[in-house]
């Protein structure tokens, strides 16, 4: 038993060790720049370009890529691609549509995803310590953003009634911030951790909708659309050092 314990002593104390020991190499070793891919969910917030229909628009999904570059010992320049997609309440659009005359629950609702995409750039500060590296980030930069295809269908004089908003694409200026926790798992890969935040100033001003009675089809400019966009980002990904 005593012999047991020291042979488990021992490998515990020499995998303790190793990786002490890989950890200060690790440690030891400066990299001026990386290249990450990010995947995780989406939360609609709040916008400083004004409030967000935060009712209409639902979690989604997020996935980034980016290019960072130490200038200094600390500053650096980071370039970032960010492709998001969220779903639309149709809850909230039955609900918008009642004021037709019709109750909500005559109502049926269909919706696909709105998505924003963003190029950026900005400015980066790196803070090392040990085997991780935290990346703070301001960026800017141009978004393209589609709204939702939206269909609502009931009945109105027995007739079948239908109000169908096709999508549309625009475009708008976008800020963002970040931060980034990196693990080093070897000399040129790391695991990492990110909170991302997007927010653009979407106007969408040549909107129509089409209004179908039984067989009768008419069509009608909407109002000019601006539905602030403020995108909160959590995930996480590989690092390729260098």
């Amino acid at each position: 038993m005593k012999k047991l314990l020291l042979i488990m002593g021992l490998a515990l104390g020499i995998t303790g060790a190793a990786s002490a020991q890989q950890t200060f190499i690790l440690s030891t070793i400066k990299h001026k720049g990386f290249i990450s891919m990010t995947a995780g969910y989406s939360l609609p917030t709040v916008s400083p370009f004004g409030k967000i229909n935060e009712k209409m628009m639902g979690h989604g999904q997020s996935g980034q890529a980016s290019v960072g570059y130490l200038l200094g010992r600390r500053l650096g320049a980071v370039a970032t691609f960010s492709h998001v997609t969220n779903t639309i309440r149709k809850e909230v659009l039955i609900e918008s549509a009642s004021g037709q005359g019709l109750g909500q629950d005559s109502w049926e609702a269909s919706a696909s995803n709105c998505s924003l995409q963003a190029l950026m750039v900005g400015p980066m500060v790196t803070i090392t310590r040990g085997r991780f590296l935290l990346d703070a980030q301001l960026t800017g930069g141009y978004a393209l953003a589609t709204s939702p295809h939206t269909e609502l269908r009931s009945e109105f004089s027995r007739q079948p009634l239908s109000m169908i908003t096709p999508s549309q694409k625009t475009k708008a200026l976008a800020v963002g911030a970040g931060l980034t926790a990196r693990f080093k798992l070897n000399r040129w890969l790391a695991a990492h951790a990110s909170a991302q935040y997007i927010t653009a100033d979407i106007k969408y001003d040549n909107m129509t909708q089409e209004i179908q009675i039984g067989q009768q089809i008419t069509s009608q400019p909407l109002p000019v659309s601006q539905p602030v966009v403020g995108l909160l980002n959590l995930g996480g990904g590989l690092s390729l050092l260098f």
